[in-house]
């Protein structure tokens, strides 16, 4: 704990103490105000763990309070006691969340959204016919209690959990799993994550807690109806606070919520009429003028006081130290015993055809283990596109594809990788809100099973040394140089400590020394490390310093394949693609 954050700390355990006195006060309309903020913090903070931790904005979040209310009322109304009431809320909406989560989860970005939106006068409209177990419009009347002090002091319980869950997530592997699934969702697939139970359980984690705040409510309010838990008019409000105070920040819920919730109160007391008009129209100013939220703003992040609201998770967790100035020379990868004779990859008649565009055309080849093979060819040949064939980002038209013996067609992106085959892309894609730590650490997390994500984030230090990118070790990955994104490239693929390595033109773009930098690297993994490499390149001459053998496409199509100094000379290679570029070679 940092002097920064101690006093974030102590005025946190004097707000939930002072916060837990209230009811002591005998002030009746303080308490309802309060617990009306508690109830929307957690289903603020709960929506954003989807949305702002994984990026998928669940426009039907408001869909789980409701079951969760009708759930735990009609478990009260039988005379079950209310701690069972209240796990009958969470375990219900927890199968209705998982039930929902399977098709919704097909659906990205603006479609996920509008269709988890439908969800909302769906169950309304359930709520209504189902007569014999929602009793339709007429409501659900609970036992009358004086439960304003307990359902109060309750929410105020899972108020604390919520904020202590998003600080936890936060630091496990599982919260490293969402961040990547919401900056690159193929790119956390190839380098292991298996994304969609990750997206199940964070929807069922925020579906539970959404259940409780229903739960909690209702049982406060005595009485709930379709329109009082599944309306549209107060199921966005905890949404648009999220956004007010700035989503995925620690504290972007707290405060959005906190100053959206004082507003309506004084509106409604201070202006007569339009008060709806004139909140949204607040909301829409802070859109305009601050997006990302309050806690986002430049005056916020730069001030004395207020900066550590607006900081990043990341943030909270920098590793102190700061920059290694050293250059590692050695990779805590495995040493891999290689047989030059036996074959690691093979493909047999792989044909990938993207409607009667042929991109992959009939392809036979066999990578030996401990190669490191060129493909070359002219640009749409088809290079890429094998690549994504081999990594399982396409699904090829026709043919197989085996790695170490084992049939490719069955398994999934993220099994392949575990199997052993790192790559990177023609134009990188780091997870941008993430360190270059981070981004190596993730892969290391996840071929590692014993690996902490503390333990992750050290060993993910040796690789961004080899890379020579130790000055932006904590550095977002957007606000890298291209070159030094294509290095980091290179180290999460390194990190995914392959057998395999698909290198895509990560030498294009790179100044003579960097160059040859890079192709000392390829050199090293595999004489040091038996890594397998097969490298797209346009830049010849980086090849041939270090290949063993040169593969050539032409139209999806293989033209030749063999030893460099015999592929030079092949008259159609040098008709349709080297020509000059061969001169230094033959």
């Amino acid at each position: 704990m940092t002097r920064t954050e101690l006093p974030f700390r102590l005025a946190g355990v004097i707000a939930v103490v002072a916060l837990a006195a209230l009811p002591l006060l005998g002030n009746a309309y303080l308490v309802t105000f309060a617990f009306t903020v508690l109830i929307a913090y957690i289903l603020a903070q709960s929506w954003d763990w989807v949305a702002g931790e994984m990026g998928y904005v669940n426009l039907g979040h408001y869909v789980f309070y409701g079951v969760g209310a009708y759930a735990f009322s009609i478990a009260l109304v039988a005379q079950y006691p209310t701690a069972f009431a209240l796990l009958a809320a969470v375990g219900v909406t927890a199968v209705v969340a998982v039930l929902i989560g399977f098709p919704m989860f097909r659906l990205r970005g603006d479609y996920f959204a509008f269709g988890t939106l439908a969800l909302l006068p769906l169950a309304e409209v359930l709520a209504y016919n189902l007569t014999p177990i929602t009793n339709g419009a007429d409501g659900i009347v609970l036992p009358v209690q004086n439960v304003q002090t307990i359902s109060y002091l309750l929410a105020l319980g899972v108020c604390v959990v919520a904020f202590l869950m998003t600080v936890w997530i936060n630091r496990i592997r599982f919260g490293y799993a969402l961040k990547s699934v919401r900056n690159d969702e193929e790119v956390a697939e190839v380098i292991g994550v298996r994304i969609l139970p990750v997206k199940i359980k964070v929807l069922t984690l925020s579906a539970a807690f959404a259940a409780l705040a229903g739960a909690i409510q209702s049982w406060q309010m005595s009485y709930i109806d379709p329109a009082t838990v599944f309306g549209l008019n107060v199921a966005l409000v905890p949404v648009a606070m999220v956004l007010f105070g700035g989503s995925g920040l620690r504290w972007g819920p707290f405060v959005g919520v906190l100053a959206l919730a004082g507003m309506q109160q004084w509106l409604l007391v201070n202006v007569k009429v339009l008060q709806t008009t004139i909140y949204g129209a607040i909301i829409l100013l802070i859109g305009r003028f601050m997006p990302g939220g309050i806690l986002r703003s430049s005056w916020v992040r730069g001030s004395r006081w207020l900066g550590a609201l607006g900081r990043d998770h990341h943030e909270y967790i920098v590793d102190k130290r700061g920059a290694d100035p050293r250059v590692a020379a050695t990779l805590p990868l495995p040493r891999l015993t290689v047989d030059r004779r036996q074959p690691l990859l093979e493909c047999r008649s792989v044909r990938m055809a993207f409607g009667g565009n042929v991109a992959v055309n009939n392809v036979n080849l066999k990578i030996m283990q401990g190669e490191i093979v060129g493909l070359i060819g002219p640009n749409g040949c088809g290079k890429t596109t094998l690549f994504n064939c081999i990594s399982k980002v396409f699904e090829p038209t026709a043919g197989e594809i085996h790695f170490a013996g084992r049939n490719l067609r069955e398994l999934r992106r993220d099994e392949i990788a575990q199997l052993g085959v790192g790559r990177t892309y023609q134009i990188p894609r780091p997870f941008s809100d993430l360190t270059v730590q981070e981004n190596i650490a993730v892969p290391l997390m996840y071929h590692d099973a014993s690996l902490t994500p503390r333990q992750a984030l050290e060993q993910a230090r040796d690789f961004v040394a080899y890379a020579q990118l130790t000055p932006r070790l904590t550095a977002r990955a957007d606000s890298l140089s291209l070159q030094e994104k294509k290095a980091l490239e290179f180290a999460r693929a390194l990190a995914c400590k392959p057998k395999l390595l698909l290198v895509d033109e990560v030498a294009s773009g790179l100044t003579p020394a960097e160059v040859t930098r890079f192709v000392d690297h390829i050199r090293h993994v595999r004489d040091d490390y038996g890594v397998t490499v097969i490298w797209v390149e346009h830049i010849f001459s980086a090849l041939a310093q270090v290949v063993d053998r040169v593969i050539v496409l032409e139209q999806g199509a293989l033209i030749a394949d063999g030893a460099l100094h015999d592929v030079v000379k092949d008259e159609r290679v040098l008709r349709t693609y080297l020509g000059s570029a061969a001169a230094g070679v033959v």
